[in-house]
């Protein structure tokens, strides 16, 4: 596993303008300046960032992460947000326990954190937000998909970038009915979390409307979010006939996708189904495959070849200075939910998270996909597109992955 404060801390040592809050500071009042008030008379705006640093699914995190710290470096480079207010990031770790919320929120308050990002789950999104509420903090939930968290928003202080599950989804369904039109019976494995367990469902019915015919539902599992073992499953998709028509459906991503296929891959199984798709993301699991990942239909907000912008190009080239890597849609996410909130400040001329929270309501920003993102003031759920591509080894690719059949498919 590799080390997220190390990472970050030589990101931004080589740029040598960010400072990261990745501990207590002090000296700090509530609004989150130093030595200033609320309404811009301090040097610095502190952005907490609550993900699972440790654990399962730390790789994930650990991108999202960069991906806010390089959209921090960037503003700061060029003066601090209306050349008033440095970013300071403040990292916590929620370990993916939503019973860890409530303590890590009162932390982030506790060191003058007014203003946060993240949440890797729908759940994590909902009970961080929760009890943000009860600090006074504006949270953007960056990852999580669920659409019952907007429409109306969870908490009034709760606001999501993450394209919702629907979108997504419906995006993969259509997409794999275009391409496979002849599989007719799919073989599920899934999340046992609503949002995971809905994409199966969504998706089929894009798969139906699309064909304009019923397909079939064969093996269908549900395993917990922390689940590395998956043995009791793949042996029941072994058993299952006639693979070169059937679909493979898997609604994990992180953890749950690199032990699926590890523990599948000395079946054979990944190379008799005529397709495996999926609706988590796989491109930490594909790179750490080194040039040997399955071939997978892969959706989510953002992939980085599939985006031909200058602002794409920016922040790859960001990232890339940054971190050595390329960025994946858990880094895009990150980097979105800075710029948002940086965004907000600067309409609302104000770090003061109630000013903040209206000039976020309608706010508009451009984003790497070229197309811009609105975040919609009833619901406070941004729109935007979901990205459909297919990952897969590749030792000539960067990173060992080679994206490539791209599909940008806007919300609604």
């Amino acid at each position: 596993m590799r080390n997220t404060a190390k990472r970050l801390s030589t990101a931004i040592a080589a740029a040598a303008v960010i400072t990261l809050g990745l501990t207590a500071c002090a000296g700090s009042d509530a609004s989150g300046g130093e030595g200033g008030s609320a309404d811009g008379g301090g040097e610095t705006v502190k952005i907490g960032v609550v993900l699972p640093f440790t654990g399962v699914q730390a790789a994930i995190a650990e991108l999202e992460g960069e991906g806010a710290a390089v959209a921090a470096e960037q503003i700061n480079e060029a003066g601090g947000i209306a050349g008033k207010w440095q970013i300071e990031l403040v990292e916590a770790d929620d370990q993916l326990d939503t019973g860890r919320s409530a303590t890590v929120i009162r932390d982030l308050n506790d060191k003058g954190v007014s203003l946060a990002i993240g949440g890797q789950t729908s759940d994590l999104c909902k009970s961080s937000a929760e009890a943000a509420q009860r600090f006074d903090m504006t949270f953007i939930g960056a990852h999580c998909t669920s659409p019952d968290l907007v429409d109306p928003p969870i908490t009034d202080n709760f606001f999501m970038i993450g394209q919702q599950m629907t979108t997504l989804a419906n995006a993969i369904g259509t997409s794999l009915a275009e391409a496979y039109p002849d599989v007719d019976t799919w073989d599920v494995v899934t999340y046992d979390v609503a949002a995971m367990r809905s994409s199966w469902d969504i998706a089929k019915g894009a798969m139906e409307d699309e064909l304009g015919h019923a397909i079939q539902e064969g093996e269908r599992y549900a395993v917990p979010v922390g689940a590395t073992t998956l043995r009791n499953e793949i042996a029941g998709l072994v058993a299952t006939p006639d693979k070169e028509k059937r679909g493979l459906f898997l609604g994990v991503y992180g953890a749950g996708t690199t032990a699926f296929l590890q523990q599948a891959a000395p079946t054979g199984i990944l190379d008799d189904y005529a397709v495996v798709a999926q609706t988590g993301v796989y491109w930490p699991t594909a790179v750490s495959m080194d040039g040997a990942a399955p071939s997978i239909t892969n959706v989510h907000d953002y992939f980085y070849p599939c985006q031909d912008t200058p602002e794409n190009d920016e922040f790859v080239s960001a990232f890339e200075a940054a971190t050595g890597e390329k960025p994946d849609s858990g880094a895009y996410q990150g980097y979105l939910a800075v710029q948002l909130l940086a965004a907000a400040i600067e309409k609302a001329d104000s770090i003061e998270t109630a000013k903040v929270q209206e000039a976020l309501k309608g706010l508009t920003i451009d984003t790497p996909q070229g197309l811009e993102m609105t975040i919609d003031a009833d619901t406070h759920a941004g729109n935007g597109a979901a990205t459909v591509a297919v990952l897969a080894g590749d030792s000539d690719a960067p990173q060992g992955v080679g994206i490539t059949e791209c599909k940008l498919v806007p919300a609604g």
